[in-house]
């Protein structure tokens, strides 16, 4: 499954001609995007609110890491805001009972010293909650603060039910001129001022600023929610991966359809596909969760709540799982928190809550390998390319190899022995079942049709020659014209001809010239044709008025362009200088 393309299907192809007992399994892993994605969420009529007149609580929290599992806040920054002016302030230090890594402390400035007599997670995010009460709460990237929110709540059996309003999918949805929608972007974008960013409280008062400008921007339309579901652009939402298996040759089809698509419509820095488009070519295909970078992963990562998780593994035909050495780089970049024992814990406790999803929703839960390489040493040549590529993390050891039956097993060993066959052996064999035979390329030529193809060649080639070099036709130039005419005809490529010849006079008539390079040079009904300038008969000249014509066959002249200048002695004009001896039987095999 390459990414976003289908260029490994000829080499599979050509694989399993060699190797009869492999049965191939195309497909592609694609670059899916949610263009129904929302910026509102739990959002519903009994907590309605009017952009014009109602309060938000504007909000934002710094933490110890990345993970809303293993990390915890360090400082909550909140203020109300309505019709444009912000009428109450709330900010705390926040105990997160744990260290704060010394490249946190350099991001932020916020030290241990600074929180150790803070409130607890608890405390604070219980007096955060009071201050809201009910209202919409408005953050940027607000998935992953509510992520770290709705983890305390949870831990403490706390109620938590307020909407929250996410302003990087309003800003994507409303300022189609830029591509970046980080707070200093935006900042900078609606010239606000400089301000001392990854402080909760500086934070939260230039967020308050980018909402007013985002609120006028978008003309104060309380039905926005509507609005955005509808007019979501593609190329401007997150993307996620996915596996997309063709089950069948309508499955084949619609992943063709997929691709075009993707490239032709939505493509930006990847050919990007819609949700909606998928579901729409989603017959004879089976789709898989993907990696770490896919959209289930995502979601357990940024802690969402169950109901949430359901609703995404609902989208799956089946669930996937890789083993935790794939996964480890999110150890090493601490995005599992500082803690490395809990951050291991984590990586297992993230395989269970995929395998309780599938039990759940009856959906198998497939261990796969996310190979980029064959054999473990064959690593070092994926380290080169991404050093080329100027990969910041390219000699990072991923363990991407083929691994072995055993080897799938020993990494899922955490399992028991038991429910690790199933979702290595059995699980994997029931899909790859699933799927039929297939041959995305047919064996054979599928030359286009036009109708009349073959006759229009011939008219053309035969009045274009009759008109360079008279009637009757010289012995070579008819001996040669007839000769590649009955190869090409014969072999039905002269519909390639009317096509070419056709694409060659259309840019010729809106002033763009076409060269003729390669094989092509070697074939004189391309000249006759229009398509080529090259003249591949023997050097010759010839008189444009009587058509008087002299060949050099012996060799000595490689181009009649080396001819000196004669005149015709009966016309006494110039005479024309062509010819380039090229032999006709290099093109088109």
């Amino acid at each position: 499954t390459d990414h976003g393309n289908l260029q490994a299907f000829p080499e599979i192809m050509k694989a399993c001609k060699k190797y009869k007992n492999i049965k191939p399994i195309y497909g592609m892993e694609g670059y899916l995007v949610d263009d129904s994605a929302r910026a509102i969420f739990e959002y519903n009529q009994e907590n309605n609110v009017s952009f014009k007149d109602g309060t938000f609580v504007i909000f934002d929290i710094e933490t110890t890491g990345l993970s809303p599992k293993n990390c915890g806040i360090t400082q909550i920054g909140a203020l109300k805001y309505r019709g444009g002016e912000i009428i109450d302030c709330f900010e705390t230090f926040v105990n997160p009972e744990m260290p704060i890594p010394e490249e946190i402390t350099s991001l932020t400035g916020i030290t241990d010293d600074m929180v150790k007599d803070a409130p607890s997670q608890k405390e604070a995010v219980k007096a955060f909650l009071e201050y809201a009460g009910n209202h919409m709460l408005v953050a940027h990237n607000a998935q992953f603060d509510i992520g770290f929110i709705r983890k305390v709540t949870s831990d403490n059996r706390m109620k938590f039910t307020n909407p929250f309003l996410d302003t990087v999918s309003v800003s994507r949805f409303i300022n189609n001129d830029i591509f970046r929608h980080t707070l200093d972007a935006l900042a900078k974008y609606f010239k606000l001022g400089e301000f001392d960013h990854h402080r909760a409280g500086d934070d939260t008062e230039m967020l308050a600023k980018i909402f007013e400008q985002l609120i006028r921007k978008l003309a104060v339309n309380d039905g926005v929610l509507e609005e955005m579901s509808r007019n979501s652009d593609p190329k401007r939402l997150k993307y996620h991966h996915i596996i997309i298996l063709v089950k069948n040759r309508i499955g084949l089809k619609n992943l063709y359809k997929l691709v075009s698509r993707s490239n032709l419509e939505y493509f930006y820095r990847y050919p990007r596909i819609p949700k909606t488009l998928l579901k729409e070519y989603r017959e004879g295909l089976i789709l898989g969760s993907a990696c770490v970078e896919g959209e289930l992963y995502q979601a357990i990562l940024d802690n969402k709540k169950q109901s949430d998780l359901v609703k995404i593994a609902s989208f799956y035909d089946y669930l996937e799982i890789q083993p935790n050495s794939n996964n480890h780089f999110l150890i090493e970049e601490e995005r599992l928190g500082a803690d490395k024992a809990a951050a291991e814990k984590q990586l297992c406790d993230n395989v269970l809550k995929i395998i309780e999803l599938g039990e759940k929703l009856n959906k198998p839960v497939c261990a796969t390998g996310d190979v980029h390489f064959l054999n473990e040493e064959d690593e070092i040549y994926r380290k080169i390319l991404q050093f080329g590529m100027k990969f910041q993390d390219y000699d990072r050891n991923t363990r991407l190899y083929f691994k072995t039956t055993q080897e799938m097993l020993d990494e899922f060993s955490f399992l028991g022995l038991k429910k690790a066959e199933e979702v290595v052996i059995t699980n994997t064999r029931m899909i790859a079942d699933m799927i039929e035979n297939i041959k995305p390329i047919p064996d054979g030529q599928f030359t286009p049709k036009i109708d009349g193809a073959e006759e229009e060649l011939t008219q053309i080639c035969h009045s274009t020659a009759y008109e360079i070099y008279g009637k009757p036709l010289p012995d070579i130039v008819r001996e040669r014209m007839n000769k590649e005419l009955n190869s090409i005809i014969k072999n039905g490529f002269a519909v390639l001809y009317i096509i070419a010849r056709r694409l060659v006079k259309n840019s010729e008539e809106h002033g763009y010239l076409v060269g003729s390079r390669g094989s092509v040079g070697s074939s004189f009904i391309a000249t006759l044709a229009g398509i080529s300038e090259v003249n591949p008969l023997p050097p010759h000249r010839l008189c444009p008025v009587c058509k008087k014509i002299e060949f050099f066959t012996d060799g000595k002249i490689a181009s009649g362009f080396d001819l000196p200048d004669t005149y015709c002695e009966k016309c006494k004009v110039k005479m024309i200088q062509d010819g380039q001896d090229i032999p006709f039987e290099t093109f088109l095999g």
